[in-house]
């Protein structure tokens, strides 16, 4: 009979051990998060994305660790929205544009021409409104967006031929982020022809002739390959606009308490590495872009603020008078 016992209370303390480790080794691969960008390597994004991870693991002192997947290695940037919603990865950092795919609303942050200047912009999108926005978001994907303050370059027109007005924009095939049907009401009402592509695949497009033109800001022409691909770059200075870093939900509450903080402030003081990294080149990136024989054009801004207001109009039922006028009263 003891025996027995003895043997019985070995298979126990075996069960119970084996039991207490299965958590452990679920709860340690539950704490590694994998961020998908399309960024390259050197981007600010991506040089911001790494000072995410080291500081998440610093803050952390090991125990949430972050694999960065940059240059759309995981896929494009709705891709990376969808795997962050299914539990694929973990998070990424996306440009506000393609979540208007899941949250109709944000189509209003899609709107050229939209901020008064980047102050206008930071106060709407890390305040109450912009709080609103993405708890909304939230509510229709599972995902959380824990930063809104990963500003990007101001967005001008690379081109293969000279323009100034909406009106000589015509003819000019233009790749616009494929999934934002609004960039095609936007592009036309500016004269131009546009064609939604991914952004992997704009690069070859350009280069075979499928589009004419791309509209980025000037890190991306020069990050990107697409300086030599264009002869003038446009300043119409149409857009400007954030990135946000979105994780899913399900995932980061998992996290005790302390360590979600980590992440978010992480992803929260990233986001401003980058954005002094993005503003801090401007001028510089410009300078380079035309030391190798890009014309620079100044356009009629005026006028190409003007072609998209019949825009404005038609799409107000999308996200609603209200929202536009509080969007508006923030730059008071």
């Amino acid at each position: 009979m003891n025996k027995k016992i003895a043997k019985f209370t070995q298979k126990a303390a075996i069960a119970v051990a084996t039991s207490c480790a299965i958590p452990s080794i679920a709860l340690a691969s539950d704490y590694s998060i994998k961020i998908g960008l399309i960024a390259p390597v050197g981007h600010p994004v991506e040089v911001a994305t790494k000072s995410f991870a080291e500081q998440v693991k610093q803050r952390s002192d090991g125990k949430v660790t972050v694999k960065v997947f940059p240059s759309g290695q995981l896929g494009g940037e709705i891709e990376l929205q969808d795997q962050v919603a299914l539990g694929t990865i973990q998070a990424a950092n996306i440009g506000t544009p393609v979540m208007s795919g899941k949250l109709k609303k944000l189509d209003i942050l899609n709107m050229y021409y939209l901020w008064k200047d980047r102050d206008h912009m930071n106060k709407v999108l890390t305040g109450p409104v912009g709080q609103t926005l993405w708890d909304a978001y939230q509510n229709n994907t599972g995902v959380r967006v824990i930063a809104s303050n990963w500003q990007q370059g101001t967005r001008h027109t690379l081109t293969k031929k000279s323009a100034t007005t909406p009106q000589q924009m015509s003819g000019i095939k233009i790749r616009v982020p494929a999934g934002v049907p609004l960039y095609n009401d936007l592009w036309k009402s500016m004269g131009a022809s546009p064609v939604p592509l991914a952004f992997p695949e704009a690069n070859a497009a350009m280069k075979t002739g499928v589009v004419d033109a791309v509209e980025l800001p000037f890190n991306w022409m020069t990050k990107g390959g697409f300086v030599e691909l264009g002869s003038h770059v446009l300043l119409t200075q149409h857009y400007m606009y954030t990135n946000v870093v979105i994780i899913n939900n399900r995932w980061l509450s998992r996290l005790p308490d302390d360590l979600q903080k980590i992440v978010v402030e992480a992803a929260q003081d990233a986001g401003k590495l980058n954005t002094q990294l993005i503003l801090d080149g401007e001028k510089a990136l410009r300078d380079e872009i035309q030391s190798k024989g890009i014309e620079f054009v100044d356009v009629d801004v005026a006028a190409f603020e003007e072609s998209v207001q019949p825009v404005y109009k038609a799409k107000m039922g999308i996200w609603g008078q209200a929202l536009f006028d509080q969007i508006q009263a923030a730059a008071n």
